[in-house]
């Protein structure tokens, strides 16, 4: 009986009608990896019977969670910034189109499913009513450009079949850190080694429901916690000054691998914590800001934006 390679392990999702009703179009995405999986605790009960023996035991809610890593692109990370934002406002009537995302009123669910390929009888571990609960990003270094999504979901089930029969295979197209720039209130910031970027969709998953069978009732949304931290070499003290005055300012991080592959996030108005500098040792001296966005007056009326420029006219 073979083993199930996770090198073969496709993921496919598709965006719900109705919460926790898997859809009639999927999606194939690549991703890095993923912790999403199903669990339901059994619990020792206290109850006593006249001896030392356990009792039978009892089950609690269902839960679904974990985190998926995705590689940072201009394809199919449309497609997951859809699950945090809905669909974008789209820009162009011919290649490249510019994909808006902004903060909306109401969040998709989706139906993610592992598919188990190597198995003699594939599986498909299906999970339900799933929503992108936080996303974070640190932009700097060496390393693979990569997101990392939290997911909440309501239900699972292990299924002999695909909830589409046909997904549809999304390719990828690559953005990497050295292609990466940030502007910062307006200006081009040359001096910075890292930003990171951590976005709460403020959802709530207390949500468990008398007749319910242990399942979410609904994952609803409240308010973002949109902030992050800044690390700059420390060659003067604007950023500093800014902080310790409480002056508005604004990022946008632009990573770009062509005119028709962009990626970008950008926050209008945001606040920087006072912090430091430090001066741990010999050499140069750093200093990390903490932020945090908001909205008050920004013209994208969303306290953080997402852009993609890209070839797919998702008409």
């Amino acid at each position: 009986m073979a083993q199930q390679r996770g090198a073969n392990v496709k993921i496919a999702i598709g965006f719900e009608d109705a919460y926790a009703t898997p859809p009639t179009e999927g999606f194939i995405l690549p991703i890095n990896s993923t912790t999403v999986k199903p669990a339901q605790t059994v619990n020792a009960a206290a109850t006593l019977t006249g001896s030392r023996n356990p009792v039978q035991p009892f089950r609690g809610n269902k839960d679904v969670s974990g985190q998926i890593v995705v590689p940072v692109d201009t394809r199919a990370m449309w497609y997951w910034l859809r699950a945090m934002f809905g669909l974008p406002v789209i820009t162009g009537s011919a290649a490249p189109y510019l994909h808006e995302f902004s903060v909306p009123q109401l969040q998709p669910s989706l139906t993610i499913e592992q598919q188990m390929l190597d198995l003699a009888v594939p599986r498909y571990i299906r999970y339900l009513g799933c929503k992108i609960a936080s996303a974070a990003i640190t932009v700097g270094g060496d390393g693979e450009l990569v997101m990392t999504l939290s997911v909440v979901g309501a239900d699972f089930e292990i299924a002999t079949s695909p909830f589409v029969a046909s997904p549809t295979p999304v390719g990828l197209s690559r953005v990497n850190n050295f292609q990466a720039a940030i502007t910062e209130g307006g200006a081009v910031l040359s001096n910075a080694p890292q930003i990171e970027l951590n976005m709460d969709m403020g959802l709530d998953t207390d949500t468990f429901v008398i007749g319910g069978g242990g399942v979410r009732g609904d994952i609803t949304e409240g308010i973002l916690s949109i902030g992050g931290s800044l690390t700059t070499l420390f060659k003067d003290d604007t950023l500093l000054v800014k902080a310790i005055d409480g002056t508005e300012s604004a990022l946008k991080l632009t990573v770009t691998a062509n005119a028709n592959s962009i990626f970008e996030l950008e926050m209008q108005e945001i606040e920087y914590a006072v912090n430091g500098p430090e001066v741990p040792g010999p050499q140069g001296v750093r200093v990390t800001l903490d932020f945090q966005a908001y909205h008050d007056d920004g013209a994208a009326d969303s306290a953080v934006v997402a852009r993609l420029t890209n070839a797919d006219a998702h008409a």
